[in-house]
């Protein structure tokens, strides 16, 4: 009797494994449509470009919504992550979905795509760069404080918060702030096929709402995340309804808990990629 039940339950596992297993290999049959979730501030790129990467190489993924829901974060990697959308982009149809917002960085990047879709009421646009400076010179003064630099050059130790700021110094970090701003605004230009002059009228670093950016060009259509996928679909050439690939986000519960803290945080916090501002209110493209 206890042998039978053994070959019973035996049987019963291989054939629930039987079964697993060709759902999957249809699964992994059935073509897919990726999907690069961009959530939070821009502080970094390679997890990104690990991603795009392997939609590309993944023969299976015929085409990619980029999901965006960030107020923005630094240059590089906001370019770095531009950039391989658009290298993607000619290999396989990418999408842009914008969530509750999508500005400054995360506008940059989703003008990679094919099509950007927004939300009536999502936080877009931003276009334009910032560099923030803090002078404590003053306090450090009645506190009886002193500071100094020795520099191998007169612009090294320029922004530095223990002195106020000379008219050099500002003029040199100006230059800086009009050149990553006008390559910001070469890339919309492009993407969007707006004139120079359109392109300037909007770009002094205000938001739109979804609706604002249709009607202004900055975006293509009004949707959420099903329209995007729909429209990903259709440019694929998939007549099934695809399997939609979510790669594993990194990090795991500490990382939620770091996103979570960022979110609702009410003061900056400072990082090694740049500043972070209280959750979403401050729309960010730094230069530091």
């Amino acid at each position: 009797m206890k042998k039978n039940t053994k070959r019973l339950v035996i049987i019963i596992i291989v054939f629930i494994c039987i079964i697993a297993g060709i759902r999957a290999i249809r699964e992994n049959m059935t073509p897919a449509i990726g999907m690069l979730e961009i959530d939070g501030p821009i502080l970094g790129s390679l997890d990104y470009l690990e991603v795009i990467k392997g939609f590309e190489e993944n023969h299976r993924i015929k085409a990619v919504i980029v999901r965006l829901n960030s107020p923005g974060g630094s240059v590089g990697p906001s370019q770095e992550v531009y950039e391989a959308l658009l290298g993607l982009k000619k290999i396989k149809p990418v999408v842009a979905s914008m969530a509750s917002i999508s500005a400054s960085g995360a506008y940059y990047i989703a003008c990679a795509a094919d099509t950007i879709y927004a939300l009536p009421g999502t936080l877009t646009g931003s276009i334009g760069v910032i560099l923030e400076f803090i002078d404590v010179s003053d306090g450090l003064g009645k506190l009886g404080v002193s500071a100094y630099s020795i520099t191998g050059g007169t612009l090294k130790d320029a922004g530095t918060p223990f002195r106020q700021m000379s008219q050099k110094e500002r003029q040199y970090f100006e230059a800086l702030a009009k050149d990553v701003h006008e390559q910001f605004m070469e890339a919309v230009s492009v993407n969007r096929g707006l004139s120079g002059e359109e392109i300037e009228e909007y770009a002094d670093g205000r938001v739109y709402t979804g609706r604002q950016a249709l009607a202004i060009g900055l975006i293509d259509k009004l949707g959420g995340l099903n329209e995007a996928i729909e429209d990903a679909r259709v440019r694929a050439g998939l007549e099934e309804k695809p399997r939609i690939i979510r790669p594993k986000k990194p990090g795991g519960i500490l990382e939620d808990l770091r996103r979570l803290v960022q979110t609702y945080m009410p003061i900056q916090i400072r990082s090694n990629s740049g500043t972070l501002s209280g959750g979403y209110l401050r729309l960010e493209y730094s230069i530091k």
